[in-house]
């Protein structure tokens, strides 16, 4: 998720820059001091997710959130808890009361991670249902290969899984996610098992804990992997793997 810093203090800038570090999908764009330098900035860039302070000189958190016509993702981090309700009106995701621990910013970042999984499964819906009723013109092998799918336990069911709606697979742990694009399946099963299991031609294991599918490739920037709006690192010892696919 592409992040945006708005607070006038330095040292908080240095906590969630601190934070995100820790975590790969979060990838910070830009920081920003005042109300007015993130206006600038969003008129000519879009991001996922703001972490937006309140008391600012001149141009006040919550003032600005009002000057956006399409705001994107709002975590609040604020020494003043008051304005918490007014923030919730504004449909803001979490409100983050200075200082807060790693979890609390944890636990905030993973509420507007689900929602934005859940507006992008939305936007989804609707893609797929503009392509289906133009899909009288595909042909019958492009067809056949969207129905290709393996059977994936997880969650207490079995679930048949298009291969070509897998986005990637991430290992933690003793289990394996799989995200799909409508929803996100655990399974009690080994990163091993489904390189195994999964075609070499379209899924590759990138580093340890993830294996991507190389069709949803958005692009690569550097030791990372972007899809879907989430970096994914790319492993030293994997390096190799992807060098041979791009050739």
């Amino acid at each position: 998720m592409k992040c945006l810093i708005v607070d006038d203090e330095p040292l908080a800038h240095r906590v969630i820059n601190n934070y995100c570090d820790n975590l790969s999908f979060l990838d910070i764009a830009k920081e920003c001091y005042s109300a007015f330098e993130a206006i600038d900035y969003l008129n000519e860039n879009q991001v996922d997710l703001i972490f937006l302070d309140i008391n600012m000189p001149k141009l006040k958190g919550l003032e600005f959130l009002r000057t956006l016509n399409n705001p994107p993702l709002i975590i609040i981090t604020s020494a003043y808890q008051e304005y918490a309700m007014e923030g919730y009106e504004l449909a803001i995701q979490d409100y983050l009361l200075k200082p807060f621990s790693f979890e609390r910013f944890l636990k905030a970042v993973n509420k507007a991670v689900q929602q934005k999984k859940l507006l992008e499964a939305s936007k989804n819906r609707r893609e797929l249902e503009s392509a289906t009723k133009s899909s009288s013109s595909q042909t019958s092998s492009s067809i056949s290969d969207h129905q290709e799918s393996i059977f994936i336990k997880g969650d207490k069911k079995t679930h048949q899984v298009k291969l070509d709606a897998i986005l990637y697979l991430e290992s933690i742990g003793s289990y394996v996610k799989i995200y799909v694009k409508d929803k996100t399946i655990v399974s009690l099963d080994r990163l091993t098992n489904f390189e195994n299991r999964l075609p070499e031609n379209l899924f590759i294991r990138i580093h340890r804990s993830y294996i991507i599918a190389t069709r949803k490739i958005d692009f690569i920037e550097g030791n990372r992997i972007k899809i879907n709006d989430i970096y994914i690192p790319v492993g030293s010892v994997y390096k190799q793997n992807l060098t041979k696919f791009l050739k």
